[in-house]
């Protein structure tokens, strides 16, 4: 990576040997460093703490392009067409950061100079390290900085805020419902018709007209259909097309539900608009009036009122005043307050904005007048005949009662194999200590909920008989909370004793995930947690009822300061929800566990934390009552649902009974784009002699290929030690290994992956699904071991019992064939692609259940290399049809 050789090591200087001549050469500077924290915390471990102030390029980066996609010095280098010479070398990374930190001082200059004094505000407030630069820029004169008008808010108008959004009429139902002729679908979908004529090089797909036209049908009569559409197809126009002409004529809302945010966004910014042109080939009037849009959860909203609550905040700590600066910038010019337009980086740099989100503005009444992004957001889907939101949202809409999506009754959900675990996670409950320490820090923090109440009562102008309940309840929770708090946590650990394995909760050696089973409940332990939950019910009693009595007081008798009140009656039904579920969720799991529920405990090896758990044993009886029943048709979709040839296990599954199936298959040539091989010679994945093996493989074939290498595993562990084998002999050639875990995020792996052919990629989860690396990039595709849910995780194992003495063949077993193909459907993703599927795991031609792997995907040459080798067998593919 860096060209460092061994011997310039050796020759090297110590640290301490250049550590005076350091310090005197920065002494009274102010250093310019990107991600600067890294080269402090070397200079402090090595006892050098100079004490300057410094400006990092980050910081600056992150402030300035709240938009980047990413903000490391090669990216940065990039977007702002740096010359970065030899990456990862001291004196070309010095220039690097030199002219990034130009570049970013320029557009620094370029804005506005209220905005450029907020910025300002917001560092010395907080002690923010910018400061310096900002301090310094204004001096110099370089800066011009302005104090903010009265109509803005750290230099963002309200008023001009609020013009941005708009604010369409919702569409209007026709009183006379007229069905869509399929025939008319598949015309506009065929060669030769006006719209396939604008569109580049298109191709017509029968498998895409026989989709089409069953939409249609299923439109226009209402019920269920399940598709598979296999890669190519182009299953978005098919269900896209009709659902469009369908709303429009009739003045109907369809809701389109996907798992990624990369196809919602496809969706929307790609397919729609070229649905747009297919119906203004249809009709150019219906075009006119066709309207989509997409829609998120509450938490992708910036609430514009607790923004401005939160940068008036006494205790700007520098993570806030960062967060708060990098949202006023795109305050400036973005029309729909969406958090994917901005980088927020790093989960715990990011975790700022859930306090300035929309997710917790339970109590604002929305005013007339102010702006407010959901609601616009929300006015746009009122108005759209197609609305594409994610399972997330659609699943949440269930549970809140459908208060977050707008009335339809014809919905098609994509990327339809997610949406079991979707629904899942959403029915999912766990709590923690961490839970804990969340709910009582917000209530009786030293600037907590209680203070904060007590502030806002006291200034009231009820009388004393209106104020005192209110007070009196407020120092009841004082009392009460921390008794409460440390019940709870007892009643942690007390759980965790009785269902620990033998060696007890302090000894465990690794993440350890235990079923509470009746066997757990019988066991003389089981008294202390019931008796401990009694106390626990008492005391949360209390504490509830001085909530409600508190929220009812300001509700009614603080009066509104712009917005503060909204922000404190939202913080506290925040708590109240949280203490509700608590009872509920923690009351089934230990005193009436539902026989259709799922309950365990989670021990976490490195924080010693304990959670419990809870999960749905079934989700589709749940989506067969509130969802299925309720909507009129309903169309699931995916590349990748079928087992054995059908899409039984799916539809069992998901509970979508009475549904009709349509396999179809992709239009690619497999036989001639992919080469399986599944080499018999390998040892069994559980001997001890396998790992050697998959490095050797990984090392063969990356080395035929010249990187474009892709590699999936099932455990980081097996990943860590592929990594560690590979990685000399792969560097030695000039190619990159790129580690998940090791060598950065999914996503940036991703994106240098594209970027430079010669490297392998080593992935788990985050890439058996839901990237795309057409062409070159990706020719070689490894996967480590078929991919088997571990039989001790607690859903997978109270599901897999529902099927007795069948459980593997009828549910392990079709879960790992429909994880497989999407791991496979990583290799080819256009009619040009070539590539080589390599199947290290021996069981998929050794078992009596390999061949179901084999089955499950398209028809393609298989090999077992024929004692060729790996090596041989990657060249003599890609030469054949490169």
């Amino acid at each position: 990576m860096t060209g460092i050789t061994q011997a310039e090591v050796d020759l090297a200087p110590t640290f301490p040997m250049v550590a005076n001549d350091l310090q005197r050469f920065i002494a009274g500077a102010t250093p310019v460093a990107h991600n600067a924290g890294f080269d402090l915390g070397f200079l402090r471990r090595n006892g050098l703490d100079t004490g300057n102030r410094y400006c990092d390029t980050f910081e600056l980066a992150y402030l300035v392009r709240p938009a980047a996609k990413g903000y490391s010095l090669a990216q940065l280098t990039r977007q702002l067409l740096v010359d970065p010479g030899r990456s990862h070398r001291a004196l070309d990374d010095a220039r690097s950061a030199r002219d990034v930190f130009l570049a970013l001082l320029s557009e620094l200059e370029n804005l506005d100079p209220s905005l450029l004094a907020e910025f300002r505000r917001l560092s010395r407030e907080s002690n923010w390290d910018i400061a310096a630069l900002l301090d310094a820029a204004e001096d110099s004169g370089d800066l011009q900085l302005a104090s903010p008008t009265s109509a803005a808010i750290g230099g963002v108008d309200s008023a001009e805020v609020r013009s941005r959004l708009s604010r369409p009429p919702p569409i209007q139902l026709v009183d006379e419902e007229k069905h869509i002729a399929p025939s008319l679908v598949v015309e506009a979908l065929s060669a030769g018709s006006q719209f396939s004529d604008s569109i580049p090089n298109f191709e017509e797909r029968d498998e895409q007209l026989e989709m089409s036209a069953a939409i249609a049908d299923v439109i226009n009569q209402g019920g269920r259909l399940m598709v598979e559409a296999g890669t190519g197809v182009g299953k978005s126009l098919a269900y896209l097309l009709p659902a469009a002409l369908y709303a429009t004529i009739n003045g109907h809302r369809v809701i389109v539900s996907t798992n990624t945010i990369n196809l919602q966004e496809q969706l929307v910014n790609k397919d729609l608009p070229m649905v747009k042109e297919a119906l203004a080939a249809i009709s150019p009037e219906l075009a006119g009036e066709f309207r989509y849009s997409s829609l998120k959860g509450r938490a992708n909203y910036l609430c514009y009122k607790r923004w401005s609550i939160a940068r008036r905040s006494p205790d700007l700590d520098e993570a806030r005043a960062r967060m708060i600066a990098k949202t006023t910038g795109w305050l400036a010019e973005t029309r729909t307050g969406d958090r994917g337009e901005l980088n927020l980086g790093p989960a715990n740099v990011a975790s700022g904005w859930n306090s300035m989100s929309a997710q917790r503005a339970f109590e604002c009444p929305a005013r007339a007048g102010g702006p407010c992004f959901l609601q616009a957001a929300r006015s746009d889907a009122e108005a759209s005949h197609i609305v594409v939101v994610n399972h997330s949202l659609l699943l949440s809409d269930l549970v809140s009662g459908g208060n977050a999506i707008p009335e339809y009754d014809l919905l098609i959900v994509d990327e339809a194999h997610h949406l079991e675990d979707v629904a899942t996670d959403q029915l999912t409950f766990t709590f923690g200590q961490g839970d804990i320490d969340d709910i009582f820090s917000d209530l009786i923090a030293e600037r907590g909920l209680l203070v904060r109440a007590q502030g806002a009562i006291a200034v009231t102008e009820t009388s004393d008989s209106d104020s005192g309940p209110a007070e009196e309840s407020l120092q009841l929770i004082e009392s009460v909370a921390p008794r409460l708090r440390e019940e709870m946590r007892s009643l942690l650990s007390y759980v965790a004793s009785v269902v620990a394995p033998t060696e007890g909760p302090s000894q465990i050696q690794y993440d350890t995930q235990v079923r509470i089973l009746s066997d757990h409940r019988q066991a003389p332990g089981w008294e202390s947690v019931a008796g401990t939950w009694d106390n626990v019910t008492i005391l949360l009693a209390e504490v509830s009822t001085g909530l409600e009595r508190v929220v009812e007081t300001v509700r009614r008798a603080v009066p509104d300061d712009g917005g503060a009140k909204d922000a404190l009656l939202s913080d506290l039904v925040q708590v109240q929800i949280g203490l509700i579920r608590f009872s509920e969720k923690v009351g089934e799991l230990i005193g009436e566990p539902a026989e259709s529920g799922i309950y365990w405990v989670n021990f976490r090896r490195q924080s010693s934390d304990v959670t419990l758990n809870s999960a749905p044993l079934e989700v589709g009886p749940d989506l067969q009552e509130k969802l299925y029943d309720q909507k009129r048709a309903i169309v699931m979709t995916s590349a990748t649902m079928s087992t054995d040839g059908n899409l039984d296990h799916a539809a069992e599954r998901l509970g979508f009974e009475r549904s009709r199936h349509l396999v179809l298959g992709s239009p690619f040539k497999y036989s001639e784009l992919a080469l399986l091989y599944a080499p018999t010679t390998l040892p069994h994945p559980n001997s001890p002699h396998f790992q050697q093996a998959v490095g050797t493989v990984i090392l063969e074939a990356a080395t035929a290929a010249q990187g474009s290498t892709m590699a999936l595993f099932t455990s980081h562990g097996a990943l860590r030690n592929a990594a560690r084998a590979i990685r000399p002999g792969l560097e030695e050639q000039d190619i990159r290994v790129l580690s998940q875990g090791l060598d950065g995020p999914p996503q940036l792996l991703a994106e240098s992956f594209l970027e430079e052919p010669r490297s392998v990629l080593l992935g788990t989860s985050s890439f058996w699904q839901g990237v795309d690396f057409a062409g070159d990039s990706l020719t070689v595709l490894v996967i480590a071991r078929l991919p088997f849910t571990v039989p001790s995780d607690p859903i997978f194992q109270a599901r897999s019992e529902r099927y007795g003495d069948e459980a593997f063949t009828k549910y392990a077993v079709p879960q790992a064939i429909l994880k497989f193909r999407q791991g496979f459907g990583r290799l080819i993703r256009s009619s040009t692609d070539r590539g080589v599927a390599i199947v290290l795991d021996s069981r998929i031609t050794r078992s009596r259940y390999g061949s179901r792997f084999i089955n499950s995907l398209p028809e393609m040459t298989v090999t077992d290399g024929k004692g060729h080798g790996t090596s041989a067998v990657v060249k003599r593919w890609l030469e054949l049809t490169g």
